[in-house]
């Protein structure tokens, strides 16, 4: 699943490559990911000159003079950026090919993404984007207001960490690494942290991702259809060691989500 470091490096290469480029020609291979009818993303987006390309969570809204194209890739949604006539892959839903030849290219083997159109910069009525707590990366997010929204969540503190309602653009992997890095079982009832282990909890989430979306700079570059996950500490090695203790990491499926922790470190 894309997640929010991801994202960004999807974003910032897009920007880098082609912002203030003229888009010459969309396809639809797959209409099943479409939210919006055909022709408002003909019209809407063929001719005109891409402005820039923003972050929101877990979506990528694209803005043209007169819409914003929104994609949510869901669980398996990914970003191809090639020379027109590069090889398709398979399960490769929409192109959009810009004049001087660059295409970029939406994959999603589930086709469980969703792409919308929005007139103008107004994407709020879009579903599941209205409803979106501050982004994660959010400069304003201060510890008050961290902890301020944390109280209106209860359950499991991981269930929280990747509700949307809470903060935008955490999920399952990487609260698993934040969850390990702040020292807090996943398992633990939100109620139940103390004042120190939520000061924790908000550091955690900036260094993760401050981490994370370095490691990917250099690591993914420019292929950002490539997902990079090796170098996370916990998420999915379960039955191999705790890279700080030396405890063999644990790994439960509530959900059918995989969640991976250290019983030692993370009480």
């Amino acid at each position: 699943m894309p997640e929010l470091p991801d994202l960004e490096i999807v974003k910032e290469v897009l920007n880098r490559r082609l912002k203030g480029k003229q888009v010459e020609k969309v396809e639809i291979l797959r209409p099943l990911i479409l939210r919006c009818l055909q022709e408002q993303l003909f019209s809407g987006v063929e001719g005109s000159l891409l402005q820039s390309v923003k972050r929101r969570g877990k979506f990528l809204l694209f803005s043209f003079g007169n819409g914003t194209l929104g994609f949510h890739p869901m669980l398996s949604g990914r970003f191809q950026l090639v020379q027109r006539g590069a090889p398709l892959k398979s399960r490769t839903c929409l192109k959009i090919g810009f004049v001087g030849g660059q295409e970029l290219r939406y994959l999603d083997p589930r086709f469980m993404g969703r792409v919308y159109w929005a007139q103008g910069e107004d994407f709020s009525e879009t579903p599941q984007f209205a409803t979106l707590g501050p982004d994660a990366l959010d400069e304003p997010l201060s510890l008050e207001l961290f902890k301020t929204r944390l109280r209106h969540f209860r359950g499991m503190i991981k269930n929280v960490l990747t509700n949307q309602r809470f903060l935008a653009g955490i999920g399952n992997a990487y609260a698993d690494e934040i969850l390990f890095t702040a020292r807090i079982c996943p398992l633990r009832k939100r109620s139940t942290l103390s004042p120190d282990e939520v000061k924790s909890l908000y550091r955690a989430i900036g260094s993760v991702f401050a981490q994370a979306i370095g490691i990917l700079k250099e690591k993914v570059g420019e292929n950002i259809d490539v997902e990079e996950r090796e170098f996370f500490k916990v998420h999915r090695k379960g039955g191999c060691p705790c890279p700080v203790c030396g405890t063999i990491l644990s790994e439960v499926s509530p959900n059918r989500q995989t969640t991976t922790f250290c019983r030692h470190c993370q009480k």
